[in-house]
């Protein structure tokens, strides 16, 4: 239909529909509930959104929700056994290497995924926590299930590991998805209360040995990834609640009306128009 006969969708329920790419110049959407909608790239100058609804739909709330369970309990159960695994051995006994490497890996997951809840949600050091924080958990369940998969042969777990690892790392930096940034948050999470164990468990073993610089040393930095863990928990729940919602991403809003709009987790990145009007 020719733009300059607007398309008329006024006080309907659109919610979950995709307007994707579309030439909707002119259209009319006032009083129409646009939660869940996709208009991301979409021709909307002149478009009329008085009075309308944007914001998240259980369609979209609850695939974040399994996919933070599945990633967490996965990240658990293979977190817990590598630790559980390793824990008490010394440098005179053998898999040394590995004690370091996991203790490593753990904890540069889980300070990059806590610090990015102090980060601007936009920001290029966002990205890139997000990125260092993903591929470090990727790594880690890789060399994981890897190695348990198959009967524990230590060249498929590094093979996994360096799979999962660039598996990760080129997803979230190509897939900006709310759904990847929950996953990463979720894994990351689980690293650093990972981390916050081992560290707690080498502290209690030094303070037994009445060696307290070490003791109190490690004690504090198991103190320090709990609140980094926190913070990780804090992001989960941030990212399921205004990841996902109406995006006008890179869409043409130009002369746009939205008077009178309730407008939550809404995606105007990139939009064209996008800054006459507030939004959240």
């Amino acid at each position: 239909m020719a733009s300059s006969s607007p398309l008329n969708f006024a006080n309907q329920d659109l919610r979950n529909r995709s307007f994707k790419g579309q030439n909707l110049n002119g259209a009319n959407f006032s009083g129409c509930d646009l939660r869940g909608c996709d208009f991301s790239h979409a021709l909307l100058q002149d478009a009329n959104f008085e009075r309308v609804k944007t914001g998240q739909t259980p369609r979209q709330f609850i695939p974040s929700v399994v996919l933070a369970l599945v990633i967490g309990l996965l990240s658990a159960d293979g977190f817990s056994k590598m630790i559980f695994g390793l824990l008490g051995r010394t440098p005179a006994e053998g898999g040394w290497s590995f004690v370091i490497a996991l203790g490593v890996s753990l904890a540069i997951s889980g300070i990059f995924s806590g610090l990015r809840v102090m980060m601007r949600p936009k920001s290029l050091a966002r990205r890139i926590a997000t990125i260092i924080s993903g591929a470090t958990s990727g790594a880690l369940l890789g060399f994981f299930y890897g190695g348990s998969t198959t009967d524990n042969n230590v060249q498929f777990a590094i093979a996994g590991a360096v799979l999962g690892g660039v598996l990760m790392a080129l997803i979230c930096w190509r897939v900006r998805h709310p759904l990847v940034a929950v996953a990463v948050a979720a894994a990351g999470g689980v690293a650093g209360y990972g981390f916050a164990f081992f560290t707690g468990a080498t502290a209690i073993a030094y303070l037994s040995a009445q060696k307290l610089v070490w003791g109190v040393f490690w004690g504090a930095l198991s103190l320090g990834y709990i609140g980094l863990t926190m913070n990780s928990l804090i992001l989960v729940v941030r990212e399921i609640r205004h990841g996902c919602g109406t995006s006008f991403r890179r869409a043409d809003l130009t002369n746009a009306k939205f008077d009178r709009a309730i407008l939550q987790n809404t995606d105007f990145s990139g939009a064209l128009g996008s800054n006459n009007f507030e939004y959240s």
